[in-house]
C-alpha cells in the first residue's frame, strides 16, 4: 500500500484512501502489540539490567510521541551511577514507556513530568517491608495533569478500562503485568495537583 501511494500513476483520491489504510494499519499493530505485551506472563529473557538507562531510552521514545502535549518535557532526578535488577529489558522499556507516555499525555501543554530513582532501605517501605527484605529500587514519574477520579482509581489497572477516547485500555494493565512479573509492585498517589506512580523492585 505503501508502494501505490507513491507511484506516479497513483490518483489524488487513491492517494488519500492509501494514507488511510496505512494509518489504520499502524493503529491496528500497535493494538496487536498491546494484546501480546498483555498477554506476556512471565519474564523469558533475564539478566542484569541498568534500570535508570531502561528509563531513559523509554522516555525519550514518548517524548517523541506525537500525542506529546506542546512544550511539554521530562526533567529526571536520578541518582549517579547505576541500579541494577535482574529482568527483560523489553518488557520493562514497554511497561516505562507507558506510564511516560501516560503522565506527558495526562499533563497540560508547556509543564514538566518529573521522573525520580532511588534505592529505599526496608524501613522506608511501611507495610511493603515484607515483601522487599533487602529493601526496594524504586522509580516514580510524576504529572501535573487532573488527577485520577475516585471512580476510576479502583479500575486503573484493569486490561481495556480507559479515559481516554479511542485508548484500548492496555496500557496500564500492560504496565501492572510487567511489574508483577519481575516480582515488583506499582504504587498510585493522585490529587488535584496530578499523579505519582511509584514503581518498586527486590533490591538484590
Amino acid at each position: 500500500v505503501e508502494q501505490l501511494s507513491i507511484s506516479a500513476q497513483t490518483s489524488s483520491d487513491d492517494r488519500r484512501l492509501t494514507s488511510l489504510v496505512v494509518r489504520e494499519s499502524d493503529r491496528l499493530s500497535r493494538l496487536l502489540t498491546g494484546f501480546l505485551d498483555f498477554a506476556r506472563v512471565d519474564v523469558p529473557f533475564t539478566r542484569q539490567l541498568d534500570l535508570l538507562g531502561v528509563v531513559r531510552n523509554a522516555a525519550d521514545l514518548a517524548s517523541s510521541h506525537p500525542s506529546r502535549p506542546t512544550g511539554s518535557r521530562i526533567e529526571y532526578d536520578f541518582p549517579r551511577g547505576t541500579l541494577e535488577v535482574s529482568g527483560d529489558e523489553d518488557m520493562l522499556h514497554r511497561a516505562f514507556f507507558n506510564l511516560v507516555l501516560n503522565a506527558l499525555q495526562a499533563s497540560p501543554p508547556d509543564s514538566i513530568v518529573r521522573l525520580e530513582a532511588a534505592t529505599l532501605l526496608p524501613q522506608q517501605l511501611d507495610w511493603r517491608a515484607a515483601a522487599f527484605e533487602s529493601g526496594a529500587i524504586a522509580v516514580r514519574v510524576i504529572d501535573s495533569g487532573p488527577g485520577i477520579s475516585e471512580a476510576a482509581r479502583p479500575r486503573l489497572f484493569h486490561p481495556f478500562f480507559t479515559t481516554k477516547p479511542g485508548g484500548s485500555g492496555l496500557g496500564l494493565a500492560i504496565v501492572h503485568r510487567a511489574v508483577e512479573a519481575h516480582k515488583g509492585v506499582v504504587v498510585v498517589d493522585s490529587d488535584d495537583r496530578g499523579s505519582r506512580f511509584t514503581v518498586l523492585f527486590p533490591r538484590t
